[in-house]
């Protein structure tokens, strides 16, 4: 029997492959050792941090045999911060170890041998490209925090600046930092500060979350970043207690392909907005539509996709579980005149089930689900919906295959499936999946 590592020891290992996660994976005695900022191929020495049943988790100490591949992270907070995983690692070889990941996952989970995986659309630039971030604060002592949260943990990591936020973001935060170093304006129970940015106007939503602020204290804050940063149309303030305070007005206006979009604060958008065409032609080809079929969209949002395919199709129905988000893709279908398309708020397992209970047939469904995936007794209920193709769109790559499994085992098989990189520096990844009814 190999001996086990103990938490504190120190080996050296190779490392094999990058994984889910982020971290590098290497082995020793036989036993897998998780590594995060490491490269494949690297010779490293780490100290181990935990053991596990069957595994166990290290932190770099030394890299013996460096990657070609390894590069200087450009963040100087790179390894505390929770945010990035990858910035050790050249752009090229991040979206190969992506596509492995998504390959790796489809055979382990969906026991898919030969997989048509398309090349990745890379992103145009591996830095500044988010246009929404989510920063933590504690305006509870003099020197005050703003920041991320650490890895695995709830301790900030205080910021100047990010490397992967939209230029815009980083002057807004700038000026928030001088903003709050002054006590008249600095609303001391504020715990988040989110950040989005219409990439196409150049419009700017702040949203502050807090405990329980004054009014009048907020009003002054708003006041004040309105004269430092003239972009900002939207201010919305939300208290723990059930407040909710607007400046301005709660959306946002940009656009997808030249069409305008109304996004509300409480509604979802992408965050990578150069890459949101090549998501959109990507299910518009995989939907590959001719003016005849009827399509359901599924977690629709604020029809991102709907819109852009009800003009390519007989009709469409739209189902998200987010009332905001419905209200918006309504709005948003009205500004262009759709008329064979609506959108409705329901719980998309209710709506399943409604549909398959009133004898409602599909052509095409499109499925956006989150992180999560769609849950087995909805995905075998959809089948009943009698689609020929099914377009699925995926943040998570274990979730996807194990939902391709349950559809293929339902008489599906899969076509192209085409990785878009939204989320440089980072292991996460969106992919696109056809499926062709047999």
């Amino acid at each position: 029997m190999h001996p086990s590592p103990t938490p504190d020891s120190i080996i050296s290992l190779t490392i094999e492959k990058l994984v889910d996660g982020g971290a590098g994976l290497g082995r020793w005695e036989g036993r897998a050792v998780f590594v995060p900022g490491t490269c494949p191929g690297e010779g490293v020495r780490v100290r181990i941090t935990s053991v596990k049943k069957g595994y166990a988790e290290a932190r770099l100490q030394t890299v013996l045999r460096p990657s070609p591949d390894r590069i200087t992270p450009p963040c100087p907070v790179f390894g505390k911060c929770g945010g990035c995983q990858w910035q050790q690692l050249a752009y090229p070889a991040q979206l190969e170890a992506k596509v492995g990941i998504l390959r790796e996952d489809l055979r382990r989970i969906g026991k898919f041998s030969d997989s048509n995986i398309l090349p990745p659309r890379a992103a145009p630039g591996p830095f500044e490209y988010r246009t929404r971030i989510q920063l933590k604060t504690d305006m509870t002592t003099k020197e005050y925090q703003i920041g991320f949260f650490a890895g695995t943990s709830h301790r900030i990591v205080p910021i100047e600046a990010c490397p992967i936020a939209a230029p815009p973001l980083n002057q807004a935060l700038a000026a928030f930092r001088i903003i709050l170093a002054d006590p008249e304006t600095r609303p001391f129970s504020l715990t988040d500060l989110h950040l989005h940015l219409a990439r196409a106007t150049g419009e700017l939503q702040v949203r502050y979350f807090a405990e329980d602020e004054p009014q009048d204290r907020m009003e002054r804050l708003f006041t004040s970043l309105e004269a430092a940063v003239p972009n900002v149309v939207s201010q919305v303030y939300y208290s723990r207690t059930g407040h909710r305070w607007i400046r301005g007005c709660d959306y946002l206006t940009d656009r997808y392909q030249e069409i305008p979009f109304r996004i509300s604060d409480r509604s979802f958008a992408q965050v990578h907005w150069e890459q949101i065409p090549a998501l959109i032609e990507t299910v518009r080809v995989f939907a590959s539509l001719t003016g005849k079929e009827s399509l359901v969209e599924l977690h629709c949002g604020i029809g991102t996709f709907g819109i852009f395919l009800a003009r390519e199709a007989a009709g469409l129905l739209g189902f998200d579980e987010n009332e905001v988000a419905v209200q918006d893709a309504n709005y948003n279908a009205r500004q262009l005149g759709l008329t064979n398309g609506r959108f409705e708020a329901m719980p998309v397992e209710r709506v399943v089930r409604k549909l398959v209970e009133e004898g409602k047939t599909f052509d095409r469904v499109i499925l956006d689900p989150p992180r999560e995936g769609v849950d087995r007794e909805t995905l075998r209920s959809l089948l009943r919906l009698n689609p020929t193709k099914i377009v699925y769109v995926s943040c998570d790559p274990a979730t996807l295959s194990r939902d391709l499994k349950i559809l293929t085992d339902g008489g599906f098989r899969t076509g192209r499936i085409q990785t878009i990189d939204l989320f440089p520096q980072t292991y996460h990844l969106e992919t696109v999946a056809e499926l062709i009814k047999i």
